[in-house]
């Protein structure tokens, strides 16, 4: 299969989930700087899930460009990443509308969660489509980086029980681990 089909599937369902995300924020109620500031949960929410998409969506194409080969699974895995991806957007606005209470918090932790068990079972599964691709193999086994990053988000938890706002706030630290690039791809890039 044709690898530049689900790249360019992945782009536009991100593409659109991110755009509507901004279309998600209110406006302020008048043109005022208090006005701004009263929505400032609105811009947190909102630039986290934009901030976790785009991470998302680099490291995802840092790796596809040591893909050669894709099959059902990938496809499967990808698709259910490109779930959790899409519900960004309610996810972001029940936490914007109830920002200090439990439910909304976790169902955003969860949703954050779940996003993050899609990316990786989308490099599981590629590794398994190309066996024979010591490049892409090495870049995508990152067990440091996975260990850190559920470890954040599960302190994120454990004191979200007690201060609800803690599990996006330990989502949006977990995505820090992910900003720079796996340095793993980009020394296979250089090689090739």
């Amino acid at each position: 299969m044709n690898k530049g089909r689900l790249e360019a599937f992945t782009d536009a369902v991100l593409a659109i989930a991110m755009t509507i995300l901004v279309l998600e924020l209110a406006q302020p109620k008048a043109p005022t700087f208090a006005a701004v500031w009263e929505l400032r949960q609105s811009y947190a929410t909102y630039l986290i899930s934009f901030v976790g998409l785009a991470v998302m969506w680099n490291n995802h194409h840092h790796i596809f460009q040591l893909v050669r080969v894709i099959d059902g699974r990938v496809l499967w895995a990808n698709c259910m990443m490109l779930f959790f991806a899409t519900l960004f957007p309610y996810a972001t606005k029940f936490v914007d509308t109830h920002f200090f209470d439990f439910v909304p918090e976790l169902f955003y932790w969860v949703v954050f969660c779940m996003l993050s068990v899609g990316y990786f079972l989308v490099y599981a599964t590629l590794a398994k489509a190309d066996p024979g691709n010591e490049k892409l193999r090495t870049a995508v086994v990152r067990p440091a980086k996975i260990i850190a990053d559920f470890s954040v988000k599960g302190v994120g938890l454990i004191v979200g029980f007690f201060y609800p706002p803690a599990m996006i706030i330990g989502t949006f630290a977990a995505m820090f681990i992910w900003v720079i690039p796996e340095r793993k791809a980009e020394k296979a890039l250089k090689i090739r």
